[in-house]
């Protein structure tokens, strides 16, 4: 069987369940829709992540502790040419593998929380 006729027979099929059926349907695929379907998270927000895992080192505002800055320069992502760039996959791997003192990230949060620190932190220069 064509997929043509594979897509017509499941029209058919899909108007002989009437206009609840179809109603029932959109509602499902937009729930759906809404959800997503990225990698998983654990449901916090990026500004709660950020906070957990990152502003102890990288400060609230994303500049660094102050008292840490001189040992630590790459601790001020407001100065960081990555975050500049926007080169999003190096920042995801410095996450995830960590980089220098900082620890790496991928056995503690889930990928999609991860896509939100990164949208996060590429953010900071404009904050």
């Amino acid at each position: 069987m064509s997929w043509s006729t594979e897509f017509f027979a499941a029209l058919g099929r899909l108007a002989s369940v009437g206009s609840r059926g179809i109603l029932a349907l959109a509602a499902t695929l937009s729930t759906l829709a809404i959800a997503g379907c990225g990698p998983p998270t654990s449901g916090k927000t990026a500004v709660a992540l950020y906070t957990e895992n990152c502003a102890r080192c990288h400060g609230a505002d994303g500049r660094g502790d102050p008292r840490q800055v001189g040992l630590a320069p790459a601790s001020d992502l407001s100065r960081s040419a990555l975050i500049r760039a926007q080169a999003r996959g190096p920042i995801y791997l410095r996450i995830t593998q960590g980089y220098g003192s900082m620890p790496a990230f991928s056995y503690k949060l889930e990928r999609g929380d991860i896509e939100l620190l990164v949208d996060y932190v590429m953010a900071i220069p404009g904050r």
